[in-house]
């Protein structure tokens, strides 16, 4: 029952007001573990690898979404010639400790690379700004403000699962109408519960899984499963490149445990345990 415990606990945490970097110090909401150095670039070099397997094209328009507790992805990206930046979260997450960027920095050049100079940077603005980028913590409304068929590469990273049921075709909607034509998004995705590593989210009904109380506090998935997501992309009219599931052995709780509303998918549909797929926007519009 430690996914019970968890939820409990996470209920009742998230009703302190206090600031998300507090939560984050004592390790509770932690937004992934881009504030780690080697980490964004192990990640930042995955899904451009995958991307591009030979070289990555100079001058690039990039755009990261989710990029949860740092904007590192900015600085990783100027060292490869990226010419510009976009950071699409749901909020201010990213650390604005100019301290971890110049050791990131630091870093990527003892590494041969090109990072942008950053030892007169004294605030978190003119970090974006000498590093060619752009942050937006609006969600989907900061999409929608970015111009169409602009952006060459988008990815994220564990972060697709996090979007808002209700949301979730929009956003993929918006991806589409940004990313240029023969234009490539790459993301990696999670459909374990964030409780148990399981999948305890399938307990719920609908109505309490997608009530605020949950959705604020900390565990939210929306729960579609990996099949759905990925027809969900085709049917908005990506072109899928390349596409792989990570899977349990066996479901990991028992059918009889699962809400109904998860009595339409099959064992198979429901055993993806994460799931990576490469898109390319190169279908005309209907």
């Amino acid at each position: 029952m430690k996914w019970f415990l968890k939820i409990l606990i996470k209920i009742i945490i998230s009703r302190f007001p206090l600031p998300y970097r507090f939560w984050k110090l004592i390790g509770f909401f932690k937004h992934g573990s881009m504030d780690s150095c080697e980490y964004a670039i192990k990640i930042f070099n995955l899904h451009f690898n995958r991307a591009f397997p030979y070289q990555i094209p100079s001058s690039l328009k990039i755009l990261e979404l989710g990029p949860g507790d740092s904007a590192a992805s900015a600085i990783i990206g100027y060292a490869y010639g990226v010419s510009c930046t976009y950071l699409v979260d749901i909020d201010n997450f990213a650390t604005q400790d100019i301290a971890y960027y110049k050791k990131l920095a630091l870093l990527l050049k003892s590494k041969g690379l090109n990072p942008p100079n950053l030892s007169a940077v004294s605030s978190f603005n003119e970090l974006l700004r000498i590093s060619n980028a752009i942050y937006l913590p609006n969600g989907l409304s900061s999409l929608k403000t970015i111009e169409e068929k602009s952006i060459d590469f988008i990815w994220s990273h564990s972060v697709l699962e996090h979007i808002r049921k209700q949301q979730f075709c929009e956003i993929v909607k918006e991806l589409k109408r940004i990313t240029k034509c023969n234009g490539i998004n790459s993301h990696s995705i999670d459909f374990q519960d964030h409780l148990d590593h399981s999948l305890n989210n399938l307990r719920f009904e609908e109505r309490i899984w997608e009530s605020k109380l949950f959705v604020r506090s900390g565990f939210y998935t929306n729960r579609i499963p990996a099949v759905k997501m990925h027809s969900i992309f085709r049917k908005i009219g990506f072109s899928v490149e390349r596409e792989s599931f990570g899977k349990w052995p066996e479901l990991p709780i028992q059918r009889s445990k699962m809400h109904q509303d998860f009595a339409i998918y099959n064992d198979k549909e429901l055993i993806n345990r994460t799931s990576y797929i490469l898109l390319r926007n190169n279908l005309d519009e209907k």
